[in-house]
């Protein structure tokens, strides 16, 4: 009787350790971005985001250059919203556009959100980042921070911190490159958006994630912590 005691025993704390170390069982979500270049770079940042929650599906519509209101009138693009059944739906704006034509960002982010919300999803506004080639035109970290939040406010529209974490990064380890001369991300600056999607979609911290992309394990590790406390996880 002892020994059957023991043996059930040893069963249940070896399966509850196995439960365990497997971590967080995440929910499966289908995941639309909708945006240009910015998203589309090294992979596209839907391929970079299926890699940490490979039970999710995403896709991307990316033309290079194209602005939201670009995007209102590309039928591609509406009908992949009302058609993929997805989840989460992500805009992003064309870098500049949110701070020197404000209007035109709020209005056609404001159509977008009424057709995603019509169509079953949830808005998740993708907060870019400052340009180097625009900071005359005042398209600055603080700028951008700004105008993505004063839109989230008003139309009751998540923001994913992206451009917020750029600037941590940044600060911390300026010798890192997360983007180029006209703001396009190096293949860093794609990982930390794509931990910062993670960590805000999920709602699970991506710190110790084991895929890297193409990066070092050093920088891996500096980008998802710095995701993490851009998001307060």
């Amino acid at each position: 009787m002892r020994f059957r005691f023991w043996k059930y025993l040893t069963f249940f704390l070896l399966l509850a350790y196995i439960t365990s170390s497997c971590g967080p069982k995440l929910p499966s979500k289908r995941i639309l971005f909708i945006g240009n270049s910015y998203t589309d770079l090294n992979g596209g940042l839907d391929t970079h985001l299926i890699e940490f929650a490979p039970n999710s599906e995403s896709a991307r519509i990316t033309p290079g250059g194209y602005t939201l209101q670009n995007h209102w009138e590309d039928a591609n693009t509406l009908e992949a919203i009302r058609s993929g059944d997805w989840d989460v739906v992500v805009l992003q704006e064309q870098s500049q556009n949110s701070v020197t034509n404000y209007y035109n960002f709020f209005a056609y982010a404001q159509k977008l959100d009424a057709e995603i919300k019509q169509a079953g999803a949830e808005t998740v506004m993708f907060m870019t980042w400052e340009r180097p080639d625009s900071i005359q035109y005042g398209v600055t970290a603080q700028a951008v921070n700004n105008a993505y939040t004063a839109l989230g406010r008003q139309l009751g529209i998540k923001v994913a911190p992206v451009g917020l974490a750029f600037s941590m990064a940044s600060q911390e380890r300026p010798d890192l490159k997360l983007y180029i001369e006209d703001g396009h991300p190096t293949p860093e600056g794609t990982y930390l958006a794509t931990c910062v999607f993670y960590g805000f979609i999920f709602e699970q911290s991506p710190v110790g994630n084991s895929y890297g992309g193409d990066i070092s394990n050093a920088d891996k590790t500096f980008l998802q912590g710095i995701a993490a406390k851009a998001l307060g996880q």
